[in-house]
């Protein structure tokens, strides 16, 4: 199945995208910390189908010296976005960091609300990599590459404990809240660590899955995890790419028992970005190889895929939460949009030469029926009838006749061409 989609040129390398929940679309990227001369901003911009360009709205500049960001999230029902942005290098050595920023999205412009330290490095090559509101919009988790998570209570933006440190060698890849909000789960290359977020033990591991167990004589790394929500809220997707050979994996978990339910095989490449729709029925990603891909998250069977998508790595995907478009982003400086349809059509097809034969079958099964049966007399008994009830009238049985005569092809006929005619030419040819 094919959709429209165009590319937009905004300028800089985007790294993180969302949708608000009217649909508005928030973009977040630029140059980095360096004198490149590409600026660091947040852009929001309405997207116009009809005329295939994006209408922006409102940007916000941030100020020489910090870095782009790196990261966002949108707030699931209000007008607000988080991401992660490096304080100058300055403020990086004198501790003073305030990297995790919270705007307000007005029509025309972001106000900056909050801003806190999640970093605790020095670093400059360290920076916060992942922001992710919980699906109420009430928590919010952060994680950076020097291996630490912070969870703050939304909107106080006061955190529900000490950061904690997941790793101390190894980078926080992605994280996400469960529905009832009662774990975290932290994607490192080498497994899943759940984290307690109520009670006595909050900010402790109580989980871990490894990747040694997912493809049997392969070395795999995870890449990211999203909880199901709405049709698919009892699942988890991981999404698992390939080490000592090429490829990306979907790793389908039981969302609360952490049951390894079923493995997909989805790619030759790896996969850069992924996301789930708002109403947990469509899981999209991005591979290496430049495409995007659309599954149903309950089948995890393919809906489209969108080849060339951009000319360098795809850094971001989001969903609308009207679900009928898609965005990507990428440090190629464009943004691609895809129109969704209402609704996708069946992955479950006939192949389209196989039904030509078919409907041929029941043709020459209805000939043979109709040519076997002595419909001769029974036509001939019926006109007899006609005749002696309205003998006076001739012409209508000459018409009657004419119609008598006619019924057999007409019926044969128009099976044929309704059953033809709803099989694709083109698939017709690709087959032969």
């Amino acid at each position: 199945m094919a959709c429209p989609s165009f590319s937009v040129s905004v300028g800089i390398p985007i790294f993180g995208l969302g949708f608000t929940s009217t649909n508005q679309l928030i973009m977040g990227g630029g140059g980095g910390a360096g004198r490149s001369g590409v600026k660091n901003k947040l852009s929001s911009f309405k997207v116009d189908v009809r005329r295939k360009d994006l209408e922006e709205d409102a940007t916000f500049e941030f100020g020489v010296g910090e870095d782009a960001p790196m990261c966002l999230d949108v707030h699931p029902t209000k007008p607000y976005v988080v991401t992660g942005v490096n304080s100058s290098l300055k403020d990086m050595m004198d501790g003073e960091n305030k990297n995790c920023r919270l705007f307000k999205i007005s029509n025309d412009k972001f106000e900056l609300e909050k801003a806190v330290k999640t970093l605790k490095s020095i670093k400059p090559e360290d920076y916060q990599r992942v922001a992710r509101f919980s699906q109420d919009g009430t928590l919010v988790a952060t994680g950076t590459t020097d291996g630490k998570v912070v969870v703050f209570r939304y909107p106080e933006f006061e955190p529900i404990s000490e950061p904690m440190t997941v790793s101390t060698d190894d980078e926080i890849l992605d994280v996400d809240i469960n529905l009832e909000k009662e774990k975290l789960t932290c994607v490192l290359r080498d497994g899943l660590k759940l984290i307690n977020l109520r009670g006595k033990n909050v900010g402790q591991v109580v989980q871990t899955i490894s990747t040694t167990s997912i493809v049997k004589n392969q070395k795999t790394e995870f890449r990211a995890f999203r909880y199901g929500r709405g049709v698919t809220k009892d699942f988890g997707f991981a999404i698992v790419n390939g080490v000592t050979k090429p490829g990306a994996y979907i790793v389908k978990y039981d969302a609360y028992s952490f049951e390894q339910l079923k493995v997909v095989n989805i790619s030759s490449k790896p996969i850069t970005a992924v996301n789930l729709s708002p109403d947990g029925a469509i899981l999209a990603f991005a591979s290496a190889d430049l495409s995007i891909t659309l599954l149903d998250a309950e089948t995890l069977k393919v809906l489209i895929k969108v080849k060339e998508a951009h000319s360098f790595s795809i850094t971001s995907i989001a969903i609308s939460p009207d679900r009928r478009i898609l965005a990507s982003a990428s440090a190629d400086n464009s943004c691609c949009i895809v129109s969704l349809p209402l609704q996708f059509s069946s992955t479950s097809t006939i192949n389209p030469l196989l039904t030509v034969l078919l409907a041929l079958t029941i043709a020459a099964i209805l000939l043979f029926v109709l040519t076997a049966l002595d419909l001769d007399s029974y036509f001939e008994a019926r006109l007899a009838a006609q005749k002696l009830a309205e003998i006076s009238s001739s012409s209508a049985v000459d018409n009657d006749i004419h119609i008598t005569k006619t019924v057999v092809p007409t019926v044969v006929e128009t099976i044929i061409e309704t059953i033809i005619s709803q099989t694709p030419v083109a698939s017709i040819k690709d087959e032969l």
